[in-house]
């Protein structure tokens, strides 16, 4: 194995070994809010530094080992908490540095999640990590402490289960014409205009817009996008990669251009340069939940 070839098989077990979805059940009460654990860490120092692309789906995350640093349009911004809701993506040049021994453990929530259970609208979250105890700092300061003390890294998911139903406790009342929204984003993998979504829960396309980026934090176009492309990046993990073009028509791409222009648009590359570049090991955890 050359050295080349090294590096991308070390990325890509890090990766792989960076948000690994777990074998976990979540609570009927909270299935609305959450969609699955995951769990991540090194066994040793690790120093990289990869994209992050958009999937739909923000995060809650116990940072424990050494904190990662974010970039975003060259500015870096360092945690200073080890809880913290990681929101939508809409940046092409934001990446995460890890330089130590990393552990990550939590839970990827549904899109609307954020806004009930942590009240506040997408826009607080696009683009990243907010501080849980600046968000909610009656319970969360008890909370980071109670996980820092837990010796055992799987416990903590109870633990926060436990403070997520509290949250449930005191959510936002849902709003049905968005729930359906989404189910029908997702059932169509994106494959839905802004207008027939309009047309279907009776608001104006002026009003449907602008509160679906009140909630979620996007665009419902922008999101349409991302479940798409997310789409196409999980048929590809078991397809043939030479046959990209086959693939995007599949996922609804009306020809090769347009997919070329989506995926430049969300990833910030074309789809070659991106399978053949140093980042390639990035599409692991892109695709469909």
């Amino acid at each position: 194995m050359d050295y080349h070839h090294f590096v991308e098989s070390l990325k890509r077990f890090i990766i792989k070994n960076f948000s690994n979805k777990l074998d976990f059940k979540i609570p009927e009460s909270l299935r609305e809010y959450v969609v699955c654990a995951i769990h991540g860490q090194s066994d040793s120092e690790i120093q990289i530094t990869y994209p992050v692309h958009p999937n739909g789906f923000p995060l809650l995350i116990n940072i424990y080992g050494d904190m990662p640093t974010l970039h975003i349009g060259g500015k870096m911004i360092h945690p200073k908490s080890r809880l913290i809701l990681a929101g939508q993506v809409r940046a092409k040049n934001l990446e995460i540095e890890m330089d130590g021994v990393f552990g990550q453990i939590g839970f990827v929530l549904r899109p609307t999640t954020p806004y009930y259970l942590f009240q506040k609208c997408g826009s607080y979250f696009l683009n990243r990590w907010r501080s849980v105890e600046n968000i909610v700092p009656n319970d969360s300061d008890r909370l980071e402490k109670t996980l820092d003390s837990t010796g055992e890294v799987m416990a903590r998911l109870d633990i926060m289960l436990e403070f997520l139903n509290k949250l449930s406790l005191k959510a936002h009342p849902r709003h049905k014409w968005l729930d359906r929204t989404l189910k029908i984003i997702l059932h169509t993998d994106g494959r839905v205009s802004q207008n027939k979504l309009a047309e279907i829960v009776g608001f104006s396309l002026r009003h449907f817009r602008r509160r679906f980026k009140e909630v979620i934090g996007v665009s419902p176009k922008y999101y349409c996008k991302v479940i798409q492309m997310n789409t196409f990046f999980e048929i590809f993990k078991s397809s043939d990669e030479t046959k990209l073009n086959t693939m995007a028509l599949d996922c609804g791409y009306y020809d090769q251009a347009h997919f070329n222009r989506d995926f430049n648009s969300l990833i910030g590359d074309s789809p070659r340069k991106f399978l053949n570049g140093d980042h390639s090991f990035a599409k692991d955890y892109l695709g469909r939940l």
